[in-house]
């Protein structure tokens, strides 16, 4: 079995879904624009991995609001039954504000 057989790119309405569930939970916090790909753990498992840039935004960035909206991303993937884990990695602008160390 190949690795792409073995797991296969996120679908187009999958990578739409995903980017639509993260800009109406942190569109406020200047998201600006987000890459999706298949992939592999470091325990070898197919996964999903987000990559979500942000301009730097007069709001101060919300940890509690990005754990929400990873946890929401897990719950969609489990209602498209994808098996596989997401990994998102957010990019902020060095500047950025974040609630709670400012």
């Amino acid at each position: 079995m190949s690795e792409r057989s073995r797991n296969p790119d996120p679908s187009p309405e999958l990578v739409r879904e995903i980017e639509a569930l993260l800009e109406e939970r942190l569109g406020r916090f200047g998201l600006d624009r987000v890459e999706v790909r298949a992939g592999f753990d470091h325990a070898g498992e197919p996964a999903i991995f987000v990559d979500a840039w942000y301009r730097l935004s007069e709001e101060p960035s919300d940890p509690e609001a990005l754990a929400e909206a990873h946890r929401a991303l897990v719950d969609l993937l489990v209602e498209r039954n994808d098996e596989r884990f997401p990994y998102v990695r957010d990019h902020f602008d060095k500047k950025q504000r974040v609630r709670g160390f400012d």
